[in-house]
């Protein structure tokens, strides 16, 4: 046990979305990660979700206690109130800022930890990571943060306990890290280490942690269709992708691999560890396995093999994350059709449910924006989308409208791509505005600009907020930006059946209760 006995923190905050949005719970994995990694090295660590409180909470006055903002966003989870007497309970709340979203709701942590410091005259130490605190560092330590993580955290969090566990704390010991220090920003680096592919070294996920029976009630899970009465989890058997899409933090973190390391490049779990995940999920009652590699798809051969690691009775997997679609077809004879074998063998280890990103029907688009990962005119997309129900696949799409340079002409392409696949049996369809979030390579064009960068860096908040894919762009488009919005909505009521819309819609923030009871 460490000397001073720290106790940590790992919160994820209530959140904040439109009211038209769907109210989800939080559980992601990098905070099960982290917690994993501090247990393992014997350091007292909690989770809490404030979406929906600790476990027994009446969900009325968490998951479902909405609040209007003065944003025009609607709040929802644990009142703020509830949080001074957890925290001083701790020497340190940590976040893990993904989504730019809820940056105010990271900040509302940071501020209340202060806070309580203060008033109980004890230190805590308050820390973030992830892509969104990476790429506002500057603004999260500006906003109550101590500490921002910049690399992958299970080894970070251990030396940030160390040191605060030391007499003398010294941060430039900690690897990989963004702190201040007499009012000037401080970046560390790290020793050159030799590179590995592989991840059998991480902890486990603290997935135990999680209140999955709350979200088994809930019967929400981050993304995908609803599945009522389902223990579900995350697992990963990968990180990183080999694609560079300009929309995506990778693209960006493989260009400052000296500052974050190989976080955006391609590392991978063995075989034998994926399946002792499966096994610890198994174990907790869960039925229900979704994949949060960024990519799983990137090798063909490999998911072959871990197929039957992943195989068991009574379990079932959703791939709503990442996947790239040129792995679903294979050439032969110059022609491109569906991998069938491959599908099927997605089907025998209980893939249930893929969502395709198909992105965009313009090559040009798909090409400057989405590292030309896909071509719909040749890779047989209507025959991939047979294939898959006929292996008993429940498959949905997104696509991406409304690019900084796309024309209405090319929307309208995208949009009747989307109504063909659905003719043709794609089960629901979504659109998307691609948003230039902090982290990506398309948030550093914009940056580019002197005098967006300066109004973005003086109004944060107010871009923040309302940095959503089915919001009001931020940034210039070539289309009219009310447009834009109302093609999103209009387009997703159009295509998709009226069951499925009215479903999805008894989610949304501006309802108090579920109204309608989910189809899966």
């Amino acid at each position: 046990m460490y000397k001073k006995n720290l106790k940590v923190l790992i919160i994820e905050p209530a959140n904040q979305l439109q009211a038209n949005d769907k109210a989800r719970p939080n559980g992601t994995l990098g905070p099960a990660y982290i917690l994993g990694s501090l247990r393992r090295n014997g350091i007292e660590a909690d989770y809490l979700d404030a979406t929906v409180g600790e476990i027994g909470r009446d969900l009325n006055e968490t998951f479902y206690l909405r609040t209007e903002m003065e944003n025009g966003n609607i709040r929802y989870g644990m009142s703020a109130d509830e949080l001074p007497e957890i925290f001083c309970k701790y020497d340190i709340i940590a976040t893990s800022s993904i989504f730019t979203v809820q940056t105010r709701m990271h900040f509302e942590m940071a501020k209340i930890a202060k806070k309580v410091s203060k008033e109980n005259n004890k230190k805590i130490t308050v820390i973030s990571g992830g892509v969104n605190a990476r790429a506002l560092r500057e603004h999260f330590l500006s906003n109550g943060f101590d500490i921002i993580a910049l690399a992958e955290g299970e080894t970070t969090i251990i030396q940030i306990v160390d040191q605060l566990s030391s007499d003398k704390p010294d941060f430039t010991k900690i690897e990989r890290i963004a702190y201040r220090e007499n009012g000037k920003t401080i970046i560390t680096g790290a020793t050159p280490k030799k590179g590995t592919k592989f991840l059998d070294g991480i902890p486990y996920p603290a997935i135990e942690a999680f209140p999955l029976e709350v979200y088994q009630k809930l019967g929400i899970p981050h993304a995908g269709y609803p599945i009522p009465g389902t223990m579900f989890t995350g697992i990963q058997t990968s990180r990183g992708c080999q694609d560079r899409c300009s929309f995506c933090h990778i693209s960006q973190e493989k260009e400052e691999r000296d500052m974050l390391g190989n976080i955006g490049f391609l590392k991978m779990f063995s075989p034998e560890r994926v399946g002792e995940d499966v096994d610890r999920a198994v174990k907790l009652g869960v039925t229900r396995i979704y994949f949060e590699d960024d990519n799983l798809f990137f090798n063909k051969k490999r998911l072959v093999k871990l197929a039957p690691y992943l195989k068991r009775d009574n379990l079932s997997y959703s791939l709503v994350n990442g996947a790239n679609l040129r792995f679903l077809v294979e050439k032969t004879n110059g022609m491109y059709k569906p991998d069938e074998e491959f599908i099927n063998t997605l089907a025998g280890f209980g893939l249930r449910e893929l969502t395709l990103p198909f992105e965009t029907k313009s090559q040009e688009m798909m090409k400057k924006y989405a590292t030309g990962k896909f071509d719909p005119d040749e890779m047989d997309p209507v025959g991939i989308v047979k294939s898959l129900k006929k292996a008993g696949i429940r498959a949905g799409s997104n696509f991406l409208i409304g690019f900084r340079d796309e024309s209405w002409e090319s929307i309208l392409e995208t949009k009747n791509f989307a109504k063909t696949l659905i003719s043709e049996g794609l089960d629901q369809v979504g659109f998307h505005i691609p948003v230039p979030y902090p982290g990506t390579k398309d948030f550093e064009f914009q940056m580019s600009k002197s005098d967006i960068k300066r109004d973005f860096n003086e109004n944060l908040l107010e871009y923040a907020d309302n940095m959503h894919v089915r919001g009001t762009p931020m940034f210039e488009t070539k289309v009219q930006k009310e447009t834009l919005t109302s093609a999103v909505k209009d387009f997703w009521l159009e295509l998709n059946s009226e069951e499925y819309t009215k479903s999805t819609q008894s989610i949304n923030l501006s309802k108090t209760q579920i109204d309608l009871p989910y189809e899966h």
